[in-house]
């Protein structure tokens, strides 16, 4: 199984930082805490007289995942999207995205929404899925986000954190058994379920120009008490050391909550790559894009190289995942 082809997509524009938390500092409102926990300093956005919307993002992100690695569309068998913003609920992006790629008529086409797990989950989904069916060898998978239009932009956790962008990855069964997904491990705490929401009030009592509420109270930290809790034992049972893991591909939501998985366990700081200071966080896609990022600016991985992933989703769900290269 390979994970060998990724592709990144953001809007031209990018908005730094500076003047965002000085606009809340007047207000008196301190910004240093939630700067040193997220660690950002720009973001790309749609600017609001832009046609661009998260179903164009993420078409553009698929042409170009295509193009680079010279794989048609006619070879993928399954296309997933994944988003918390989708432009339609139905049909699902994903068929619109299978239209406008011009997709063979056998083509598994499905929309996920699990927030910032949901790429995660895709990832865990379609390996399975082309490794025991048999019936397909490609997935596309495509995540894209237009979160500027659904964040308050006068909530201090929210206003300078998140980007909007698409990025896509390629899967394929290649008969290869030594590589690609050896093992997963979910986490639930559904307690946290009413501290970020969107719509605040459902569908049922959506109204124009509402906002995603986001209780400050959810800070990620249990997930980051699950991973302390339960990496070593994850690798014990699939019998792979700490030492054997080449990169850890850990959320980029929060550099503080990275930093005290890295101390804990005293692992190499340039194994743990971090670009949401310079990119945003773009959610779902952002272990991906770390991914994507290191091998094209520091190194590129070589064939049975060890990778663990930890992301966690609002409400919250996390998960650790061992993939070998």
């Amino acid at each position: 199984m390979k994970l060998h082809h990724t592709y990144f997509y953001h809007p031209e524009f990018v908005e730094n930082n500076a003047a965002v938390i000085e606009r809340f500092e007047l207000q008196e409102i301190s910004m240093q805490k939630i700067q040193n926990a997220l660690g950002r300093e720009d973001r790309f956005i749609v600017p609001e007289n832009s046609l661009e919307t998260t179903l164009s993002m993420a078409i553009e992100a698929g042409r170009g995942v295509l193009n680079e690695s010279n794989i048609s569309i006619l070879d993928i068998d399954i296309i997933v999207f994944v988003s918390n913003s989708p432009e339609h609920h139905i049909p699902c992006d994903a068929i619109q995205i299978h239209y406008a790629l011009k997709g063979k008529p056998d083509t598994l086409c499905y929309d996920i929404n699990a927030n910032c797990i949901g790429g995660f989950i895709a990832l865990d989904l379609v390996s399975k899925y082309l490794k025991g069916s048999g019936k397909g060898t490609k997935a596309l998978v495509i995540f894209a986000e237009k979160f500027s239009t659904i964040l308050d932009p006068d909530n201090p956790t929210t206003a300078f954190c998140l980007s909007d962008s698409a990025f896509a990855f390629i899967v394929e069964n290649d008969g290869d058994a030594t590589s690609g997904l050896i093992d997963v491990l979910y986490h639930t705490d559904s307690s946290f379920c009413n501290t970020v929401l969107y719509p605040p009030k459902g569908n049922s009592g959506h109204r124009p120009g509402d906002l995603t509420t986001w209780d400050r109270i959810f800070d990620g930290m249990g997930s980051v008490n699950f991973a302390l809790d339960n990496i070593t034992h994850f690798l014990q049972r699939n019998q792979i050391s700490l030492e054997q893991i080449e990169l850890f591909l850990f959320s980029q939501f929060s550099i503080k909550n990275i930093n005290i998985i890295r101390e804990y366990f005293q692992l190499p700081e340039e194994k743990i790559p971090f670009y949401s200071k310079e990119l945003g966080y773009t959610g779902a896609s952002s272990p991906f894009l770390a991914l994507d990022k290191y091998q094209k600016e520091v190194k590129r991985l070589k064939k049975g190289d060890y990778i663990l992933i930890w992301t966690l989703g609002t409400g919250y769900q996390a998960g650790l995942m061992l993939w070998r290269y």
